[in-house]
């Protein structure tokens, strides 16, 4: 492990780690969306995600932005950063498609 993919985790890890607190300090509730918010999770939801994962999805990108908004205090920080954000994306975004898959194979998941 290279100290690139250590620096990678551990801000994959720290954001996921600071989701909870975030999401319990400003979690809102469907009616306190802003309206391009609301846009982002009717995109969510028409993909498939379920809707706690599409309020996830916003307080993700809530939290991007908010991080986005601190000072620098390093170059490289924006896109390690950038990185765990997609990291969860992608966690979130291939839920619909595990649970249509998981589904359908249940027999090959559960021997």
């Amino acid at each position: 492990m290279n100290r690139r993919t250590m620096i990678r985790s551990a801000a994959v890890a720290g954001t996921a780690a600071a989701l909870p607190a975030t999401a319990g300090a400003s979690a809102a509730p469907p009616n306190q969306w802003t309206p391009e918010e609301l846009k982002d999770r009717k995109r969510c939801l028409d993909a498939g995600l379920t809707e706690d994962e599409a309020d996830c999805w916003l307080l993700v990108a809530r939290a991007g932005a908010k991080f986005f908004e601190l000072p620098e205090l390093h170059p490289s920080t924006k896109p390690e950063v950038a990185q765990a954000i997609h990291v969860m994306q992608d966690k979130l975004l291939m839920r619909p498609t595990y649970r249509k898959y998981r589904g359908s194979t249940t027999r090959y998941l559960n021997p």
